[in-house]
């Protein structure tokens, strides 16, 4: 099996990937931090917002949720400086910023 078949670029692409994420999961994995986007299970979810959600840090990076009209899809972002990918997202404008107090 050819690596490229699989990971193209740093997005590997075994799953499917909802469409409207498809191009900021490409943007996220030009980051120099990233090592690896791995998008994860799709879900059905009410609602038709399309954007990007901060979950939680992982051992390895962060989870993201992706969402697209009625589904949501789980992104893995594997990183060694998950607070450097956060600052690249947040002034890329790929997540909404914190609310303040």
């Amino acid at each position: 099996m050819s690596r490229s078949r699989y990971r193209p670029n740093k997005v590997k692409v075994r799953h499917h990937v909802l469409t409207p994420l498809k191009a900021m999961l490409d943007r996220i994995a030009a980051y120099p931090e990233v090592d690896a986007v791995t998008p994860g299970a799709i879900a059905p979810k009410r609602g038709s917002s399309v954007g990007l959600t901060v979950q939680y840090r992982t051992p390895s990076g962060l989870r993201l949720i992706g969402r697209s009209g009625g589904a949501a899809q789980e992104v893995y972002v594997v990183t060694a400086d998950p607070e450097a990918v956060l600052a690249r997202l947040r002034a890329d404008g790929l997540i909404a910023r914190p609310r303040e107090g």
